[in-house]
Formats: structure tokens, sequence, C-alpha cells
């Protein structure tokens, strides 16, 4: 909160940075429109000089863009050093430093795409750090004005809990139109806007067009559709969650307003054929939509916050956000994120297509952490007898059962998008069947029922690698079936381990694990056999002629190793040698997966 003569100079310098920036952003985007990203071919002169030529509109029109880029940043300079040299407070300086380093970045980004000729992925990551910029800006600014600090702190956390919520709503909804503006950019960048003719399908009555062009295209109109429904709902919760200040609701209403009527100047775009003004009216929504809700959620936030000192620590950023990153189970979902890139490394031979490879990888982040997070959902009520997830967030209660879900859905909707859009229908396909085999048949009928539940169950896991394959070669060949192979014998011994380890929680919750079911000693001798199929598999790449000599020794140490740990596991079954082989299998698995990736690799 800024406060006197100072303070009040700073907010109004603020309030006139971020409307610097939100034109910078539109100016942008009539750039764009009208073809003028390289109207000056050289940077930072034009054309070899300070002003450009007074005929060329194209010249001038990008000219302007870097004037007022060179106007925004001094304006953010100052006022930067006025919130750290007067105010001395982090909480509007910090960001302001933050948004000062990405606007360096910015110009550096801006020249490269001169120089590059306008790549649609650089533009649409430089128009990302033109909306950070522009958030980080808006945040020091509704900092500054502080509207919740004219009543007093909050005294308990139960008042504090509806700002709370409200903060992760909103950041959820704010993060779907960060993106959704994106692909906006990424279907301008890539000529995808024409790939459609009609509204609201495409060509007809198509939902999903065979061309990557019009995928793209109709990709930005379904997620349009989705932040549109999260938008109204998020508008009309807010109206009814008691304690919440009205002027987040009205900042959120406000957004709502202007998204219908953005939904309906796209629509008007494409029939008008997409001119220069309503191009640049459609981004300058767009960026209007933006700053409304992250004005909101800063209130939110700040409302969460303003408490008294003891409360303070539950209410940080961190604690906020932290359900949902738990959620996902981030330990198994890099573990799963390591085979995909292993795989894709191994089909590829080397380095695969930077894009394919990040689209890969973010798409089955979001699958397989929607599968996870709708494991934690359905299992809340065993979660909560089990000592080792009482402090999940559902059991916890930091989260609700139907929030989650809903954000399980979500992910894992969003990541089938991804890969179906900008990897290929295959990947796409394996990974909603891994989603449908983790959280149907796994997680909702063998794991209550079965002793052998990991062991059908645990195929799931088999999926990330033939995603990975997949996504390379565009199929499934015997080599992405030994992949799947090697992790489907890998994850007995690895659970059983962990469930010996664990045994009296399982029991505790009722869960028919194999060593809670036939005790330690039968359990370790099975995972001492499926260590030994595990190894006796790992020659058959060598056999094959698909892997070389520097594999071959490697498959022997590894599994000369684990299968070690597994034979003393089985002689002695206590938690001790227990741990040693959970630990082991988790390293067995990454290096075995590196080892693979560089023997293709030396081959070449």
């Amino acid at each position: 909160m800024a406060n006197g003569k100072s303070g009040k100079g700073l907010r109004g310098l603020l309030v006139l940075t971020a409307l610097v920036i939100g034109l910078l952003t539109a100016w942008g985007a009539l750039v764009r429109s009208t073809g003028s990203g390289l109207g000056c071919p050289d940077w930072p002169l034009c054309h070899g000089r300070l002003f450009p030529p007074m005929e060329d509109l194209a010249a001038w029109l990008e000219w302007i863009h870097r004037l007022l880029a060179a106007s925004a940043t001094p304006l953010l300079f100052l006022s930067a050093l006025l919130a750290w040299r007067r105010e001395r407070q982090p909480a509007l300086y910090r960001p302001l430093f933050w948004a000062l380093g990405l606007v360096f970045g910015q110009a550096l980004l801006g020249g490269l795409t001169v120089i590059l000729e306008l790549p649609p992925t650089i533009v649409a990551v430089h128009l990302a750090m033109a909306l950070s910029i522009l958030a980080l800006t808006l945040v020091a600014a509704t900092r500054a004005f502080a509207p919740w600090a004219a009543r007093p702190p909050h005294r308990d956390l139960a008042a504090i809990q509806p700002a709370a919520a409200a903060v992760r709503a909103i950041g959820m909804v704010g993060l779907a139109l960060f993106a959704l503006t994106l692909v906006g950019a990424t279907v301008t960048g890539s000529g995808a806007s024409w790939a459609c003719s009609s509204w609201p399908f495409c060509e007809g009555w198509t939902i999903w067009p065979g061309d990557l062009l019009g995928r793209v295209h109709m990709l930005h109109r379904l997620v349009a559709l989705g932040v549109g429904v999260a938008l109204i709902w998020l508008a009309v919760r807010l109206a009814a969650w008691p304690g919440i200040p009205r002027g987040i609701f009205r900042w959120m209403i406000a957004a709502c307003v202007l998204y219908l009527i953005q939904i309906g100047l796209g629509a008007i775009n494409l029939w008008m054929g997409f001119p220069a003004l309503l191009n640049t009216l459609h981004l300058g929504l767009a960026t209007a939509i933006w700053a409304a809700v992250v004005i909101a959620w800063v209130w939110a936030l700040g409302e969460a916050q303003w408490a008294e000192p003891a409360l303070q620590e539950a209410v940080r950023l961190r604690h906020l956000w932290e359900p949902y990153f738990t959620l996902t189970k981030p330990g198994i979902v890099a573990l799963l994120l390591v085979t995909t890139a292993g795989a894709m490394l191994i089909a590829q031979g080397g380095l695969p297509p930077i894009l394919t490879f990040i689209y890969t990888l973010l798409g089955g982040f979001l699958v397989s952490g929607g599968a996870n997070a709708m494991n934690n959902v359905w299992d809340a009520d065993l979660d909560q007898r089990m000592h080792r997830t009482a402090r999940r967030p559902i059991p916890a209660g930091r989260i609700g059962r139907r929030e989650a879900a809903v954000v399980a859905l979500l992910f894992s909707a969003l990541g089938l998008l991804l890969l179906w859009t900008f990897v290929n229908a295959t990947a796409a396909g394996l990974a909603l069947a891994g989603w449908i085999w983790y959280v149907g048949i796994y997680t909702m009928i063998l794991k209550r029922w079965s002793p052998q539940n990991i062991v059908i169950g645990g195929a799931a896991g088999g999926f990330a690698p033939l995603v990975g394959w997949a996504a390379i070669t565009g199929r499934v060949d015997p080599m992405a079936l030994f992949l799947f192979a090697l992790i489907f014998f890998w994850t007995p011994p690895h659970t059983w381990a962990f469930a010996i380890l664990t045994e009296r929680d399982y029991r505790e919750a009722g869960i028919p694990m194999l060593p809670v079911v036939t005790g330690a000693r039968p359990a370790a001798l099975q995972a001492l056999i499926y260590t030994g199929i595990l190894a006796a598999l790992g020659l058959a790449p060598f056999l094959m002629g698909a892997m070389g000599r520097l594999y071959l020794a490697g498959s022997l140490l590894l599994n000369a190793w684990l299968l070690g740990l597994a034979l003393r596991l089985w002689r002695d079954p206590s938690k001790a040698h227990a741990r040693r082989l959970y630990h082991a299998s988790n390293a067995y698995l990454f290096m075995f997966f590196v080892m693979m990736a560089v023997d293709r690799l030396v081959r070449l």
C-alpha cells in the first residue's frame, strides 16, 4: 500500500505505465495484422535511419511500435525506482523489477523476431512476455491502491478461506485465458486464421479437421469456449461466496462482458476476412480481459493475505497453489516424463524436433498429472485412513473433492488436445488409453479388490514411453513394445518394495496390496521373480540388433545390481532392504533410459 504524496504519484505512474503497456500490446497486433512486422528490416534502426521513410506506412507502424516500447521502459523503470527508494515495500517494487527484467528479454526477443523473420513460436513467446509484463505492473498498481486495507485485518482462518478459494479459482481461469491468448497468437502467426472459413464449426459441421492448421484453429475455438464457460461459472460463484468484496466480483463481471463481446467480434472478424483494425481490436479486448482478471486475482490475494501476523504464513501464495501441484503427484509425473523423453530420444536417435519434444512433454505432464489428480479424488477416503497420505490436499481439507475433480478433468482434456493438435493422433490416443487404464482399471477397480492390482494396473505407466515413441514415429514399433514391457515388469518389484515399507498403512486402509495379503517374504519372492524376468528381457534389444555393445554392458550391470538387491530382500524382507530396492529401482529406470539414448546416439 502506497501512502502520502509519493504514494499518490506512484499510483498514477503505475496506472499510466499499465495503459502504455496495454496499448503497446494492442499496437503489436496492428503491426502483425498489417504485415508490418518487417516494416523495419533492421534493428534497432529502421532502414538504417533513426526515422523511417515518410511514404512507408509499414515502416511507420513498426517504428511507432518500437517507440511505444521505448516509452514503456522508462515509465516502468521510474515506477520501480520510486517504489524502491520512497515506499520501501517489497510487495510493490519486486514485481516491477521482475517486469524490468522481462522488458530487456522482450527487446532482445523483438530483435530476434525481425532477424528470424517472425517465426510463429517466437511471436507467441513475444506476446507471452508482453502479457507477463502487463500483469506484473498491474500487480504493483493494485497493491499500491490496496482496496482491502480499508478495514481491519482478518483474525481467524475461517474469514480468509473464501478469498483463498477465490485466489485459486481466478488464478486457474487466468492461466487458461493466458494459454488461450497464446494459442490465438499461434493461429495468427502460423496462417491458421484461414484454415476454417465458417463459424462456429470448421468447413460446415466439422469439429476437428484433419489438417494441422485446421486443428490449431479449432483448438483456439474450443479453448475459447471452455474459458468462456469458466468465466461465467466463476462470476456466479463469486456472487454467492460469502465475504468476497464486491469489487472483485465487478472486475470479473467486466471480464465476462468483454469476453462475450470478444466472441462476437471473433465471428465478425472471420466473416469480414480479418481486417487489420478488427484484428487489433480483438487482441486489444483480449488484453483488457486479461487485465481485469489479473486485477481481480491480485485483489483476492490481498484480501486473503490481509490478516494478523500470526495467520500470514498460512496464506502465502505458495500455500494457496500447493494443493493443485500436489494433486498431480509430481514425483510420479517426473519419472513418467523421463521415460517419455527417453523414448523420444531413442526413436529419433538424437535430439527430436524441439517443438515436438516440448508439446509431447507438456501434454504428457497434463494428462498424467490429471490422471493422478483423479486418483486423489477417487481415493480420498482411503488417503484419510493412511498416515502417509492423510496430509494430501483433499483429506487435509485444503481443497474440495469436486474442485479437485474439475482440475483433474481440465488438465487431462487440455493435455490430450495439445497432443492431438501439435503432435499426432496416435500419441494422443495412447495417452488417453493410459489415462483410462490408470484411472478406470487400476484406481476404480483393481486397487481395492485384487492383490495383483499393481501387476495389471501398473501397465498404465508403460503407456508413457509409447506416447514418446509415437510422437516421433507416429506408430508403435517392436522397440516401443519393449519399452512398454520394461515398465510393466519393473513396476511390481518397485511397488511391492514400497508396500513392504508402508505395509501398516495399506493394512489399516484395507487395500489388498500383496505384502498385506501374503506377508513380506512371499511378496519379496514375487518381486525377485519379476526382477529376474526384467533382467532377461533386457537382453532382447541387443539380440534384436536394436541396441549395441554399450547398451549390453550397461544392461548387464544395471540388472545385476537390481537383481542383487531383490535377492537380498527375499532373504531378509526387512524394511531396510525394501527401502534400498525401492530407491534403487527409481535410479535404475532413469539410468536405463539414459543408457539406451546414449547407445543410439553413439551408434550413429
